[in-house]
């Protein structure tokens, strides 16, 4: 969460949207800016010092077993005015891109006629609409969620391989196929850039904060 944060950070100087995959080391389970944290206690049956708190909205997902990605789109670039659903439908369709380039089905969740109120609770287990579904079994297997401010949008996203073949399914080719599609959905060229020689130091107070007890009951970062 502090590596995304200090991306949603830095967006300010920038002109083009950030890419970053990432893995995890061990199985965990995230939740979102607006749930309450003893809910998700009881949901997951994990102390809060197991569980992290996101800084954008949605539900909760569990990791470990999934591809996780992180998306920033600077103030200054134009899909920083496109609507929140418009965006959320064009990332999920360039995942359903990428998939059936390795022959895997899929499509998106419609919109109900009537939205819902109030904040998901389990984010694969309670589809929304342009959430990408399996072409077969119909289960969600991409979600995403963002968080608006004066100047970035940071977009979190999953998509959960358990429903996948894994017979099928290369993470390195979707990959490379998942960002050039990105590429082309925001006009610009992909180029890998290294992490700032200072970069750990600069997220260094990031990470305390999104570590912290505050920050995952109250919302609270100092």
């Amino acid at each position: 969460m502090a590596t995304d944060w200090w991306l949603l950070k830095k967006a300010v100087f920038l002109e083009m949207p950030i890419f970053r995959h990432y893995q995890w080391k061990v199985s965990e389970i995230s939740f979102g800016y607006g749930q309450n944290w003893e809910w998700v206690e009881d949901q997951t049956q994990e102390s809060i010092e197991r569980l992290i708190r996101r800084p954008t909205g949605g539900g909760i997902v569990r990791h470990g077993k999934d591809w996780t990605y992180c998306l920033v789109l600077p103030r200054r670039h134009p899909s920083f005015s496109m609507p929140s659903l418009d965006l959320y439908e064009k990332i999920h369709r360039a995942i359903a891109d990428a998939l059936a380039d390795q022959s895997i089905e899929t499509f998106l969740q419609p919109c109900p006629a009537k939205k819902k109120t109030g904040i998901p609770g389990d984010c694969f287990q309670e589809p929304v609409g342009k959430d990408l579904m399996t072409g077969k079994s119909e289960k969600k297997i991409a979600g995403a969620a963002m968080k608006r401010t004066k100047s970035a949008i940071l977009f979190q996203g999953t998509l959960d391989l358990g429903f996948i073949e894994k017979a099928k399914f290369d993470p390195s080719s979707f990959g490379e196929s998942f960002t050039n599609q990105l590429a082309r959905l925001f006009k610009t060229e992909k180029e890998e850039v290294k992490w700032p020689e200072h970069f750990h130091q600069e997220r260094k107070s990031f990470c305390l904060e999104f570590e912290s007890l505050e920050w995952r009951k109250n919302r609270v970062r100092n």
